[in-house]
């Protein structure tokens, strides 16, 4: 039997080991011992959406590089022609810093996904624009962006925050204003795809999986979704204007999911998947959602598909640093999870950082991991890209429908115990949160400690509270909701769950500055109008949020 904190803490050494002897196929190096042959630059020609339908993507930054991503169509696949990617200081690609080949043979390997890793071919801390081009067609062009040096001391960093675009329930309109931004990258805090299909009530969203079943089966069904999803227009303007920094959340697999130690065997939520009573066939269903994400994500984290547990599958946890500025760090919250505790473990395992942590979000090399990132750091700013909800939620009713023990509130003592960590260091903490479907602006709170604030996007798709209660017919229901959870959650300064959208966050040494944005998801056009939901600001050091814009919502 194989305890939640049990699992192997060599788990980095063995993937790191194995990333310096080869890399996964399908990421092409362009440089070092996988070096790809130049090639010829396309700087001419006209983007070709049959042939790239996809469009392009860029992430994973370093001080030296970035990856850039894009997919074939089959139709338009012929053997024995490379593909190739040029890389140039402007959008018209006039000043080029290079091109190479990816070789025809790894577009086959992976659905005709492509990844290029220049890492080590660029320069820190700026902005470069790359195209792709194959048997005579050109992709969109894209901007990818290199980190700051680590001793550098930037004057701003922005990101995009956006989660839970479920395809089938609305249109992709944030996007068209997350393309137009003025960020440097999209911080995407999960849930990209959902994993089902069916009839949609929006024109052209309705979703045929290759399986039939109304909920993803297999690899053919993952990929399915990624590539629909990344066929929306504002989708790929988006991210061909700003490269993307993800993580994931539970609908990149099955609703809920969690990891049985004790059965040594994943899970969907209770009810959420057909086959869920089989632990074989989930184990392949999860290694197939894992090997689908990787795929369609311009990343280089760890990935050996042929590990022999499913945590060893895929390593997500990193952190980027942006000089002196921000230290952003990116948590895994779903694949070494247990499941949420019920109502008794809950009061039991709330407890200061010395008691047994019994519930785990993180798993244990994850949480001393993301521990350590929290007291080591040394920037101004720690930015948490975290999936759920970090903050306690009290919503004041006896009804197990509307616990958050899916969030933070399920793993009291393992939030606890990071806490104190994030107490003891001298950065600023602020979480950016997916999930919730919700707006909001509060404070990380415990035991009368003020531990930093957190900002959560809303939805860009997927039904929130006033969809959830059928509330769109009731004109008071937006003011009667913020003020219920505001009157229960004094740490709560701003709520709203009644709008979709997107969100930004601007870092200066000075402050941080959050603004929620409202964007009409029954829309499919580039004039869908947007609004200020809520802008707020605090300071590095003692949290103080300070609410700037003029709404009185």
């Amino acid at each position: 039997m194989t305890g939640a904190d049990d699992v192997d803490s060599g788990r980095r050494a063995v993937l790191a080991a194995a990333l310096a002897t080869a890399l996964p196929t399908g990421v092409a190096r362009a440089h070092g011992t996988d070096a790809l042959p130049t090639a010829t630059p396309r700087t001419e020609g006209t983007p070709d959406a049959d042939v790239f339908p996809q469009g392009v993507a860029s992430g994973a930054p370093t001080d030296a590089g970035a990856v850039c991503w894009t997919r074939v169509a089959p139709d338009a696949h012929t053997a024995n022609t490379p593909l190739t990617l040029t890389v140039a200081t402007d959008r018209e690609l006039s000043a080029v810093v290079g091109s190479w080949q990816v070789p025809a043979d790894r577009l086959t390997a992976h659905d005709y996904t492509a990844k290029v890793d220049l890492n080590g071919e660029l320069d820190a801390d700026r902005s470069y624009y790359y195209r792709f081009a194959y048997d005579g067609a050109t992709s969109s062009v894209g901007r990818c962006r290199t980190l700051p040096t680590a001793d550098a001391s930037p004057e701003r960093v922005a990101f995009a925050l956006a989660t839970c675009q479920d395809y089938r329930n609305g249109y992709y309109g944030a996007y068209g204003h997350i393309a137009d931004a003025d960020v440097d990258f999209i911080v995407h805090l999960g849930d990209f795809i959902y994993e089902y299909g069916g009839d949609s009530e929006y024109d052209g969203r309705s979703l045929t999986l290759p399986s039939g079943a109304s909920v993803a089966m297999g690899l053919d069904d993952f990929r399915y979704l990624h590539r629909t999803y990344r066929t929306d227009r504002f989708l790929r303007d988006a991210l061909a204007a700003h490269p993307v920094v993800p993580v994931w959340d539970d609908h990149e697999i099955v609703n809920d999911r969690y990891y049985d130690y004790e059965d040594d065997r994943p899970h969907a939520g209770d009810g959420d998947h057909p086959r869920n009573d089989d632990a074989e066939f989930m184990t392949e269903l999860f290694a197939d959602g894992i090997r689908a994400w990787w795929e369609y994500t311009p990343t280089r984290v760890p990935f050996d598909p042929d590990a022999d547990s499913l945590l060893d599958r895929i390593e997500l946890q990193r952190g980027l640093r942006f000089g002196d500025l921000v230290d952003l760090v990116l948590t895994d919250e779903r694949l070494y999870r247990t499941a949420p505790a019920d109502a008794d473990q809950r009061a039991v395992d709330i407890g200061s950082a010395g008691e047994e942590i019994t519930a785990t979000m993180l798993g244990a090399p994850q949480r001393e991991w993301f521990a350590d990132r929290l007291a080591d750091c040394s920037a101004t700013w720690t930015a948490w890209a975290n999936e759920v909800l970090a903050m306690s939620l009290d919503l004041d009713i006896e009804s197990a429908e509307l616990r958050n023990a899916d969030a933070w509130d399920g793993y009291p003592a393992e939030r606890d115990h990071l806490l104190q960590y994030a107490d003891a260091g001298e950065s600023s903490l602020v979480a950016l949160t997916g999930d919730m479907h919700t707006a909001l602006a509060g404070y990380i709170e415990g035991g009368g400690t003020r531990y930093g604030v957190e900002f959560m996007t809303p939805a860009v798709t997927s039904q929130n509270l006033l969809e959830l209660l059928e509330l769109e017919d009731d004109p008071d229901s937006e003011a009667t909701v913020r003020e219920y959870v505001e009157t229960h959650n004094p740490h709560i300064d701003f709520f709203d769950s009644h709008h979709w959208g997107y969100a930004t966050v601007e870092f200066t040494p000075e402050k941080c500055t959050y603004s929620a944005y409202s964007v009409d998801k029954s829309e499919d056009s580039a004039d869908t109008d947007r609004e200020l939901l809520a802008r707020y600001e605090t300071p590095p050091g003692e949290p103080d949020l300070q609410r700037t814009d003029c709404s009185s919502r």
